[in-house]
């Protein structure tokens, strides 16, 4: 009996990951994707190179992209995240000479595929969020 109930409800979770078995199409997201991102935005500007980006400090990122739509704090880091009309952009920053610094920095697509980081933040920076 209950070798059955779990067969019926792995059927369920079975769906959600077919693309096109069984005449069914399911669209997915996914941060792991080979997919590469689509980068289409309104208001591109000029590319940010990865280099310029690592080692900012909290108020050159304020002064290049505005205010985030997202932040979150966890222990020695924090996670700024910002969007255009492209892409997100999140900027990783750890404390460093009594100040937050970027170390890491990620770009994804509407649909979470991988961009390259200069152009997102190109795009967000040309977007600059203020209000």
């Amino acid at each position: 009996m209950r070798l059955a109930a779990l067969a019926l409800c792995a059927l369920p979770l079975a769906a959600c990951v077919s693309d096109s078995s069984g005449g069914r199409s399911v669209s997915q997201y996914s941060l792991s994707s080979a997919e590469p991102g689509v980068f289409t935005s309104s208001k591109s500007g000029q590319p940010i190179p990865l280099e310029s980006l690592r080692g900012m400090d909290e108020r050159r990122v304020a002064q290049t992209f505005g205010r985030p739509v997202f932040t979150r704090e966890d222990g020695p880091s924090r996670l700024l995240r910002f969007r255009s009309d492209a892409c997100d952009l999140d900027l990783f920053l750890y404390q460093a000479g009594g100040g937050w610094q970027v170390r890491h920095v990620e770009a994804r697509d509407p649909r979470l595929r991988t961009l390259p980081v200069d152009r997102c933040a190109g795009s967000v920076a040309a977007q600059k969020r203020t209000a």
